[in-house]
């Protein structure tokens, strides 16, 4: 069963900037920064309270995260739910006849995700990870 809101994933022509202004706006803080494969995009996690952003900023013309910016000028490009048991989440996602992405849970270092086709959940790409352990505690510095 999902039981969280996990992120909620943004495409941003500038991650650093992007950084800027929500924590000036909101008080987001970095959790992590993680290159994409292939040196296509970088993701920086941020986080205020409880609620976690995931700015996914390209870095080359390729590539899916690319394409999204020049079409759409960036914005929400997912909703992702948190669940203990991914395997299962897929499998009766599976069997309700929802059309997925991955039919099996790409493993990352830290955590186990999968992505549902934006035509099962009417227009939104959900990504459903299953996580190692929570995100690190934020750290006690401020973004200026």
């Amino acid at each position: 069963m999902v039981n969280k809101i996990d992120h909620i994933g943004i495409v941003v022509k500038d991650a650093d900037e992007a950084l800027k202004v929500y924590s000036e706006m909101f008080d987001f803080e970095v959790v992590e920064e993680m290159g994409g494969p292939g040196g296509e995009f970088k993701t920086v996690l941020v986080k205020a309270g409880n609620i976690t952003l995931e700015f996914l900023q390209p870095l080359t013309d390729e590539g899916s995260f690319a394409k999204f910016l020049k079409e759409r000028g960036g914005g929400l490009h997912h909703v992702s739910f948190a669940t203990n048991n991914i395997k299962h989440e897929l499998k009766t996602l599976k069997a309700q006849g929802r059309k997925l992405i991955n039919e099996e849970p790409m493993s990352l270092p830290k955590a186990k995700r999968a992505f549902v086709h934006p035509s099962a959940a009417e227009n939104v790409l959900i990504e459903l990870v299953q996580r190692a352990q929570p995100y690190p505690e934020m750290p006690n510095i401020k973004i200026t």
